[in-house]
Parts: C-alpha cells; sequence; structure tokens
C-alpha cells in the first residue's frame, strides 16, 4: 500500500512570479484579472484563455473571508494539468457584499486532484482568517515574506 503524501505545501504551487504586492483595482472582478495575468506563462495551465474564462465566468467559486477581508476565488478544471495558484495584496481594498477585500488567492485544480485541494482552502481560509498573520501579510515587502508568513500560518495553525 502506497504511503499518504503528505499535504501540498504552499511553495509548491505558489510561485514568486505569481505574487502581487500592489494590486490597483476598482472591483474584485479586475483584480482577479490582474492576477490571472500572472499565470499566463505558467507551463501547468493547459490553455491560459480558458482556465481564466472559467476562473472569471462567475462567482460559484469565490470564497469570501466572511468579514476578513480576502477571496479565494478558484476552479476545478480540465484547463491545468497541476494545481497552480497566484497571491494578490490590494493597495485599496475593494469592496464587496462581504466588505473590504484586502487579499486575493487565485487557485486553480485539475478536475483529477481529489483531496488536496479541499486542505489547501482550508488551510489558506485560517490563515486569513487569523488577524496576525493577515498583519504580516499586510506589511510583506516581497514575495519571500509572504512564503514566511504562510509556512508560519503552516506550523501554528497545523490541524
Amino acid at each position: 500500500m502506497e504511503r499518504q503524501r503528505d499535504m501540498t505545501r504552499l511553495r509548491e504551487v505558489l510561485f514568486p512570479d505569481h505574487v502581487l504586492l500592489n494590486i490597483n483595482a476598482d472591483s474584485l472582478r479586475e483584480a482577479i484579472a490582474q492576477l490571472t495575468e500572472t499565470l499566463k506563462s505558467d507551463a501547468r495551465i493547459i490553455s491560459w484563455r480558458q482556465f481564466s474564462l472559467a476562473l472569471l465566468g462567475g462567482d460559484d467559486g469565490a470564497k469570501l473571508g466572511e468579514g476578513h477581508g480576502f477571496a479565494l476565488p478558484h476552479v476545478r478544471t480540465k484547463m491545468v494539468a497541476e494545481m497552480v495558484t497566484a497571491f494578490g495584496r490590494l493597495a485599496k481594498p475593494v469592496h464587496d457584499e462581504e466588505g473590504p477585500i484586502y487579499f486575493i488567492v487565485l487557485i486553480g485544480i485539475p478536475e483529477t486532484m481529489d483531496a488536496e485541494y479541499p486542505r489547501l482552502l482550508g488551510f489558506l481560509m485560517r490563515v486569513l482568517r487569523d488577524a496576525q498573520l493577515r498583519a504580516q501579510l499586510m506589511s510583506a515587502n516581497d514575495p519571500e515574506e509572504v512564503f514566511e508568513v504562510f509556512e508560519q500560518g503552516e506550523t501554528t495553525l497545523a490541524n
């Protein structure tokens, strides 16, 4: 029997080029579109155009942070060969019915991936609901600092 693989770590699916720390947008949709652009040349995406359309095509997968200032738009699609992620911090919040949005984490999930993506979504939601970790993300100066905050969350908020 094959040993179950440890949970995917964010650093395995989020690359520095996919971290934007100063998004200027007037709407959540515009911010998501800008963040999606960072994934345009990612080899894990089979068809960026179709992936982008699926991601922006509706808000079915856009989990909002229930007053915590984040959105987790995600799509499960055949247009990605492996899980892809992008992280964005807005220069000024955009307002949604849930309140101001400061952070966006985009996720593209292959249709064949079953167990990993709900765990990753749950982890991201726990980190982004933590006021101390959100404050650290707000003051991060570069992608490496963003990774460090999420790794701190992986350690302190594990299960």
